[in-house]
């Protein structure tokens, strides 16, 4: 498992009222200053919270944030930002497979699939399978047609944008 240092992410904070009266926004702010502002005055601009937009998200996306609840992303955030760069991997991959914009959704599921870095690791587990059943019946291996194997096992696998195949 590897632990890049990152970028901590940061939202730009604003409320529907200040927007609405031209105010640009709060600023930019990581998660826990986000929390701290608004529990200093609520009610702030009107109170009706928004986060305008994202720096450095971790290479998730989000649809619409207009309204968008802003303590799950700030929670997703912050989950994410805990993982390190195989479990984010893993995680960005899920989120893509399933088609969410949740990142607590793809953490609450992601026990229940197997990861896989590139398609060829998923092949060579594969292949090892196949090896474990030769041991048994080795005259049979020299027949055996990995290439239409391979294609078979993907149909139960999905190959999300950053490489990584997830079987579930």
């Amino acid at each position: 498992m590897t632990m890049e240092k990152r970028e901590v992410t940061r939202v730009y904070l604003n409320t529907w009222g200040a927007y609405n009266n031209g105010s640009i926004g709060y600023g930019w702010m990581t998660p826990a200053q986000a929390r701290e502002f608004i529990a200093q005055d609520p009610e702030r601009g009107g109170g009706e919270w928004f986060i305008a937009d994202i720096d450095n998200y971790l290479g998730v996306e989000f649809g619409s944030l207009d309204y968008a609840d802003v303590s799950e992303i700030l929670d997703s955030i912050e989950a994410l930002e805990a993982l390190d760069d195989d479990e984010l991997s893993d995680v960005v991959a899920l989120m893509e497979y399933l088609g969410t914009h949740d990142a607590s959704e793809a953490l609450d599921k992601v026990d229940n699939y197997i990861f896989y870095a590139d398609s060829d690791e998923y092949h060579d587990a594969c292949d090892e399978q196949i090896e474990e059943c030769a041991d048994r019946a080795p005259f049979l291996y020299q027949y055996f047609d990995f290439k239409a194997y391979h294609y078979d096992c993907d149909l139960e696998a999905y190959e999300a944008s950053n490489g990584v195949v997830i079987v579930g």
